[in-house]
């Protein structure tokens, strides 16, 4: 079926109003013009504070093999030369070793002699921590070699972008008879 038709629609006459007519002020301005009202001095847009700076990275708990300055023994700090301070740090550490090991009486009597191998860390601040054997000769040489690391004096740390850092370090003793 077509669609209903659509219903008209009745047209309402209304009276249109007369159109006012506006009069136009003149609205220039020159220098002798005085304008009344408060004078608020322009606002200066004043930049927002820079943010503050980011906070330093927390120290991590990585521990690193390879760093740029690696940790060294204390005793040689006075040095310039990076190769001769290396040299003399390694030296004072020999040093050390050889003057508070003590060959084990089990290894001598057994003519036991050989290289053990102790791996440690040196923390952020030169302590040495987290001491483990990693290669024995037998003879009690490596709990021997183990004392001695663990009543190591503090190191210099080591170092990553100027920062002291956890590195591993590995160390061998060896043990000769004369």
């Amino acid at each position: 079926p077509p669609p209903p038709a659509p219903t008209a629609m009745q047209i309402v006459e209304s009276e249109i109003p007369d159109i006012e007519t506006i009069e136009f002020e003149d609205m220039t301005i020159t220098e002798d013009t005085e304008i009344e009202g408060p004078v608020t001095p322009p606002k200066k847009e004043v930049a927002p504070p820079p943010p503050p700076p980011p906070p330093p990275p927390a120290p991590s708990k990585e521990i690193f093999r390879i760093v740029e300055e690696q940790p060294t023994f204390k005793g040689c700090e006075n040095i310039m030369d990076k190769a001769r301070r290396k040299k003399c740090a390694d030296a004072k550490l020999m040093e050390f070793i050889y003057e508070n090991i003590v060959y084990p009486a089990v290894a001598r009597e057994n003519n036991i002699t050989g290289t053990v191998v102790v791996q440690f860390v040196v923390e952020r601040d030169g302590s040495v921590s987290n001491v483990k054997l990693l290669r024995d000769i037998g003879g009690s040489c490596g709990e021997e070699a183990v004392r001695v690391v663990k009543m190591m004096p503090p190191w210099n740390p080591g170092k990553q972008r100027g920062r002291p850092v956890r590195v591993m370090f590995t160390l061998p003793i060896r043990f000769k008879l004369a």
